[in-house]
Protein backbone atom coordinates (compact mmCIF):
# COMPACT_ATOMS: atom_id res chain seq x y z
CA UNK A 1 0.00 0.00 0.00
CA UNK A 2 1.22 3.84 -0.66
CA UNK A 3 1.23 7.06 0.84
CA UNK A 4 -1.91 7.87 -1.01
CA UNK A 5 -3.74 4.86 -0.17
CA UNK A 6 -2.83 5.15 3.46
CA UNK A 7 -3.88 8.94 3.60
CA UNK A 8 -7.21 7.86 1.71
CA UNK A 9 -7.50 5.11 4.40
CA UNK A 10 -7.30 7.46 7.50
CA UNK A 11 -9.91 9.73 5.67
CA UNK A 12 -12.01 7.16 5.43
CA UNK A 13 -11.88 6.31 8.51
CA UNK A 14 -12.51 9.39 10.22
CA UNK A 15 -15.06 10.06 8.21
CA UNK A 16 -16.68 7.29 9.77
CA UNK A 17 -16.25 7.54 13.19
CA UNK A 18 -17.72 11.64 12.44
CA UNK A 19 -20.60 10.11 11.30
CA UNK A 20 -21.05 7.43 14.10
CA UNK A 21 -20.48 10.49 16.29
CA UNK A 22 -23.12 12.32 14.41
CA UNK A 23 -25.48 10.19 14.76
CA UNK A 24 -24.78 9.35 18.02
CA UNK A 25 -25.09 12.58 18.98
CA UNK A 26 -28.02 14.06 16.77
CA UNK A 27 -30.39 12.04 19.42
CA UNK A 28 -29.74 14.56 21.93
CA UNK A 29 -30.09 18.30 20.06
CA UNK A 30 -32.98 20.11 18.67
CA UNK A 31 -31.60 21.88 15.75
CA UNK A 32 -29.34 20.86 13.04
CA UNK A 33 -27.94 24.27 11.06
CA UNK A 34 -26.08 24.05 7.83
CA UNK A 35 -24.15 27.07 6.74
CA UNK A 36 -22.00 27.50 3.52
CA UNK A 37 -18.82 26.55 5.51
CA UNK A 38 -19.77 23.16 8.15
CA UNK A 39 -22.92 21.91 9.82
CA UNK A 40 -23.77 21.89 13.99
CA UNK A 41 -26.21 20.35 16.08
CA UNK A 42 -27.13 22.74 18.40
CA UNK A 43 -30.19 23.07 21.71
CA UNK A 44 -30.13 26.68 20.89
CA UNK A 45 -30.70 29.24 17.66
CA UNK A 46 -30.91 32.59 17.03
CA UNK A 47 -30.70 33.81 13.58
CA UNK A 48 -30.44 38.00 13.27
CA UNK A 49 -30.61 39.46 9.53
CA UNK A 50 -28.14 42.66 9.18
CA UNK A 51 -28.78 45.02 6.72
CA UNK A 52 -25.24 47.03 5.73
CA UNK A 53 -23.74 49.31 3.40
CA UNK A 54 -22.34 46.00 2.18
CA UNK A 55 -25.40 44.13 1.92
CA UNK A 56 -27.50 41.58 4.10
CA UNK A 57 -25.91 39.13 6.54
CA UNK A 58 -27.07 37.18 9.37
CA UNK A 59 -25.55 36.59 12.62
CA UNK A 60 -25.99 32.95 14.29
CA UNK A 61 -26.01 32.50 18.04
CA UNK A 62 -25.86 29.06 18.72
CA UNK A 63 -25.79 27.16 22.29
CA UNK A 64 -25.02 24.16 23.68
CA UNK A 65 -23.54 23.15 20.03
CA UNK A 66 -21.51 20.00 18.30
CA UNK A 67 -19.86 20.75 15.29
CA UNK A 68 -19.58 18.40 12.61
CA UNK A 69 -15.54 18.75 11.68
CA UNK A 70 -13.45 16.18 11.50
CA UNK A 71 -10.34 17.84 12.41
CA UNK A 72 -11.87 19.23 15.46
CA UNK A 73 -10.34 17.96 18.63
CA UNK A 74 -13.10 18.63 20.90
CA UNK A 75 -16.35 18.98 18.73
CA UNK A 76 -18.73 20.15 21.92
CA UNK A 77 -18.82 23.68 22.85
CA UNK A 78 -21.05 25.73 24.81
CA UNK A 79 -21.72 28.84 22.35
CA UNK A 80 -21.03 29.44 18.67
CA UNK A 81 -21.33 32.52 16.96
CA UNK A 82 -21.46 32.92 12.95
CA UNK A 83 -21.64 35.59 10.48
CA UNK A 84 -22.70 34.08 6.87
CA UNK A 85 -23.82 36.45 3.81
CA UNK A 86 -25.20 32.96 2.19
CA UNK A 87 -27.80 31.12 3.22
CA UNK A 88 -28.56 29.39 6.94
CA UNK A 89 -30.82 26.86 7.13
CA UNK A 90 -32.26 25.78 10.51
CA UNK A 91 -34.14 22.47 11.13
CA UNK A 92 -36.13 20.95 14.38
CA UNK A 93 -35.04 17.52 15.12
CA UNK A 94 -37.44 17.28 17.79
CA UNK A 95 -40.26 18.99 19.91
CA UNK A 96 -39.08 20.57 23.06
CA UNK A 97 -40.62 20.05 25.85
Amino acid sequence: MDDIDELDMHEAQLRLKLYEEYRDAVKVFTYYVETELRAYLANEVNVEPHNAPGGLFFQVTLTDVWIYEAERINRFVPEVVVYSVNDVHVQRLKDEG
